[in-house]
């Protein structure tokens, strides 16, 4: 074949400006030979060789321009540029790289968006967007139905799954606005072809979905994604309010966007993650950069909602601010847990032996489970020795020493001893692969055959710890081959995978944290589905499961249970069990000593176990209130690891427990209602009289009214923490007749909020005025509300308004750690197994696991969708847009016509 191609080449001469636009030719097929493939007329023109004569270059047009204007504006920087980023420096291991990258890349987020950098400005424009869409929502201009779509996220593999994480958590806290996130494969498919392309099996189509002018956020790590980078062509036919998530500024799918806003200089429309280019394709990295960017977005999208009282009501917030500190607070923690599991810090140094213990537990299993796989690859080795030997010199195993010992002389014997052999020769890999499995001490029950992996945790989690390790042995020999499935061990894992389940599959599986209450369900039904996994048994042999998770009860069917380390503090309802953990730990050592005590004096006269007895009697009097006392004042003292089912029953014993306090109280105030009327009455006149002098001192020009002035110095007074923006908000919602000025009536009703201390704690505004979630402060999450709280209110009872920051602190921080140790782990798999190769091989044989077979690395995802048709659907959209639009206000404008013809008496 001739390879011919036609380029056409600028070169640029700065001395007079004037530009050169050449038209040649590339040979690439007929260099050595006398004749070009250059056509008979044209056969005249100088053909110059390049390339050591492997180039034939035909110069067949040169045209010369001038320009005035000087050209050293259009000339970009490629360093020190922050919107461009440098290519990574090469590395023995990118994959490695990548997960020690991670600590790192988590802070520079945070900090970036504490620091007011360009995603600030992104956000900013994306709240104007969700008030604006609101607002519409509000005035009733958006009718809402089952098909709208108020945000839309999009994208593809694993930026998709991270993404419908994101929409679940963001579609909880709000739960009337419409949020759906949708394959970029399908939108092109419905929107985006000549011949829409149905979604089988999914409720979208071109008429269920109606997405007139929706918020976008399209999420792709490369930002040159196929499916993504149509999305933002063929959405822009749709929406003004296009957003994207990148790992950089300069992408295919920023220059989209900036095209559409190239107008206004502020109206950025990137989010960055500043990951940049990452070319192993194992996702890791921008995977948790995705997840911590995401997780900043979702705070600064509820903060922009619920901050209007008009805009929380209109989308049925969940969601507190007291949530989203919580969530902030875990969020900051959540570094340090990172540290420890990568084992390197922020600043990229090897962090110390003792706080890298969770990354050697991790890196351990990674081992063990590198030598189930290796098996093989060793048996085969070692039986490629005995051959070799025994054949070459003649003298199988059982023969030699057969001779050795003098008995091969009859005839008898040496028939029987060749059988031996011929038997070795047949199960030799099964003997091989048994003396391994004795000399490493691995489990000799199960089969000799492939592996197989199962991923098993939340749907985000177990989808890219899946891709993960399948790309990391992607390029391995089948002789070390692995097979990667996934599935969510609270839903079909166990109707998908545990009638697969052999002797010696392998099964990681995340275990959310059930010491919280909101958790422990979740847990338990995560490990009733490791336990049945584990309880299929063939021979006396299982499948193999290791359970990754921060509670350090460990199953007694799976072989290991790694524990992750909390950083974050206790919240009211571990605290709670945590003391009563603590006291009852107490009272047992007190039993046994005074056991102990009562056995030493049976040996003793009768004047010495009186006197002990007097002793006892003193301390038990005064003992048991000392030590609750004690354990209340210490945090997680207690020394009981509690398993999944204990803790379930532990907190449904707790719950019943307050509502029979409730129904015991409630039935008192019952019966003694009569009796207290009188005096509630009294103290309800006393608190009035008490409010009325509050109310004279703060009304210091004594108009009978209280300003904002008023009201904002005297709170500010008692706590100078408070903000004015939070007394002023609070001031305008007790200003009911919008006079400026509240009347003793409606500071009464203010005075009267039993949680004012504690709501007017909580600011969404740095010190700077920036909206911003501050971290909570509380030595244990809920301190603040059991101070505020009402008398007579159950402590355990208050716990259940935290229920849903719990589910939040699972969906967003404690599922990221666990994907991250997945990573650290499979990455050790990875890497035993792909250096065994070169090694055994003195360099001859080898792979490297940051590749795949596809050759694309992580710049691109292939498609199944063609986006031939995008660009031509992208016109006729516009143009259906435009006539409805026409349409819509021919109508309008047709109706008040008529109204107004009624109005004058027209017929």
């Amino acid at each position: 074949f001739v390879n011919i191609s036609l380029f056409h080449i600028c070169c640029i001469q700065n001395s007079c400006h004037s530009i050169y636009f050449a038209q040649c030719l590339l040979d690439w097929g007929f260099a050595m030979e006398a004749e070009p493939s250059i056509s008979p007329p044209n056969r005249n023109v100088q053909v110059e060789k390049l390339m050591n004569n492997c180039v034939s270059v035909v110069l067949l047009q040169q045209i010369q321009t001038f320009k005035s204007l000087p050209l050293s504006k259009r000339l970009t920087l490629l360093e020190h540029n922050e919107f461009i980023k440098p290519l990574l420096d090469d590395c023995a291991d990118p994959v490695l790289a990548d997960i020690q990258d991670i600590p790192r890349v988590c802070q520079q987020i945070q900090d970036d968006w504490r620091d007011v950098g360009l995603n600030r400005m992104t956000a900013w424009n994306l709240a104007n967007c969700i008030r604006e869409r609101m607002k519409a929502i509000v005035d009733g201009k958006i009718k809402c139905h089952g098909g709208q779509v108020d945000i839309l996220v999009t994208g593809c593999e694993v930026s998709l799954w991270v993404a419908e994480q994101f929409v679940s958590d963001l579609q909880k806290c709000f739960p009337r606005l419409f949020v759906k996130a949708v394959s970029s494969n399908k939108i092109i498919g419905l929107f985006g072809q000549e011949l829409a392309m149905p979604c089988t099996g999914f409720p979208y189509s071109q008429k269920s979905m109606d997405i007139k002018d929706p918020i976008v956020i399209i999420v792709s790590h490369s930002g040159g994604t196929f499916g993504p980078l149509a999305c933002s062509n063929l959405l822009q036919s749709f929406s003004s309010s296009i957003f994207a998530v990148t790992s950089e500024w300069d992408t295919q799918i920023g220059k989209q966007l900036r095209s559409m806003y190239s107008d206004d200089l502020l109206s950025s429309r990137i989010f960055s993650t500043e990951v940049g280019v990452r070319p192993a394709e194992p996702c890791s990295v921008s995977v948790v950069a995705t997840h911590q960017l995401l997780t900043t977005i979702l705070l600064h999208i509820c903060v922009t909602i619920i901050s209007d009282p008009q805009f929380s009501k209109a989308s049925g917030s969940i969601v507190t601010e007291r949530d989203l500190q919580v969530l902030e607070r875990c969020n900051q923690e959540n570094i340090k847990a990172l540290e420890e599991i990568v084992g390197v810090d922020t600043k990229g140094n090897e962090i110390h032996e003792k706080r890298s213990k969770t990354e050697q537990e991790l890196r351990s299993a990674g081992d063990l489970w590198s030598e189930h796989i290796l098996e093989n690859a060793k048996a085969y080795i070692m039986t490629f020795i005995y051959v070799i030997g025994t054949v070459t010199s003649g003298f199988p195993l059982i023969s030699g020493l057969a001779k050795a010992f003098g008995l091969s002389g009859s005839e008898g014997a040496f028939y029987i001893i060749r059988f031996l052999d011929a038997c070795i020769y047949f199960w030799l890999p099964q003997i091989n692969i048994t003396i391994l499995r004795l000399f490493q001490r691995r489990n000799l029950r199960h089969r000799m055959v492939g592996r197989t992996v199962v991923v098993g945790d939340i749907p985000w989690v177990a989808q890219s710890a899946e891709a993960f390790l399948s790309k990391i042995f992607a390029c391995s020999y089948s002789i070390a081959g692995l097979n990667v499935l996934s599935g969510n061990p609270a839903d079909h894992l166990v109707h998908r995978h545990t009638h697969r389940v052999v002797r010696g599959s392998l099964l990681v599986c995340g275990r959310p944290d059930g010491r919280l209450p909101a958790l422990t369900s979740l847990e338990a039904s995560t490990c009733l589905s490791v336990n049945q996994a584990s309880s299929i048994q063939s021979l006396g042999g299982t499948c193999e499961s290791i359970t990754i998770g921060h509670n350090k009860s460990k199953l007694p069917l799976s072989h290991k249970a790694i524990y992750l380390k909390s950083h974050r503090p206790l919240f009211l309802s571990e605290k709670i069990l945590d003391n009563i953990d603590a006291h009852e730990d107490l009272v047992r050592q007190r039993k046994e000593k005074l056991k102990e005590e009562q056995e030493r004096q049976k040996k003793k006269g009768p004047l010495s176990r009186t006197a002990s007895y007097l002793m006892e009697t003193t301390i038990g009097r005064r003992g048991d209130g000392s030590f609750l006392e004690l354990s209340l004042s210490r945090s997680r003292q207690a020394k009981t690891t509690r398993s999944s089912a204990s803790l379930l029953g532990a907190y449904v014993n707790l719950e019943r427990d307050a509502r029979k306090k409730r129904a015991k109280n409630k039935d008192i105030q019952q019966a003694e209602h009569v009796s207290n009327v009188i005096d509630s009455m009294v103290k309800e006149r006393q608190g009035i009289e008490n409010t009325r002098r509050v109310f004279n001192g703060i009304d210091v020009d004594g108009d009978g009214v209280v300003s904002l002035e008023e009201f904002i110095a005297t709170y500010q007074k008692t706590d100078v923490n408070i903000s004015k923006e939070h007394l002023q908000q609070l001031f305008e919602e007790a200003d009911i007749d919008d006079s400026g000025t509240l009347s003793f009536d409606e500071f009464l009703k203010v005075a009267r909020m039993p949680n004012l201390l504690a709501e007017l704690g909580i600011k969404n505004r740095d010190s700077r005025g920036l909206v911003q979630v501050q971290a909570s402060k509380e030595r244990y999450f809920g301190e603040e509300l059991r101070k505020h709280s009402q008398l007579g209110v159950n402590s355990m009872a208050m716990s259940q308004s935290q229920h849903f920051s719990m589910e939040l602190y699972e969906s967003r921080i404690a599922s990221l750690q666990r994907f991250v140790a997945m990573t650290v782990m499979f990455h050790q798999m990875g890497m035993r197994v792909q250096s065994f190769f070169p090694k055994i091989s003195f360099g001859l044989f080898g792979y490297r696991m940051d590749r795949t077979h596809s050759i694309m690395r992580i710049a691109t995802t292939a498609s199944p969708v063609s986006g031939a048709d995008v660009r031509e659907r992208m016109e006729e959209l516009r143009l259906v847009l435009k006539i409805e639009r026409s349409v819509q206000l021919i109508a309008r404008s047709w109706k008040k016509w008529k109204l107004e013809e009624k109005k004058n008496g027209a017929p």
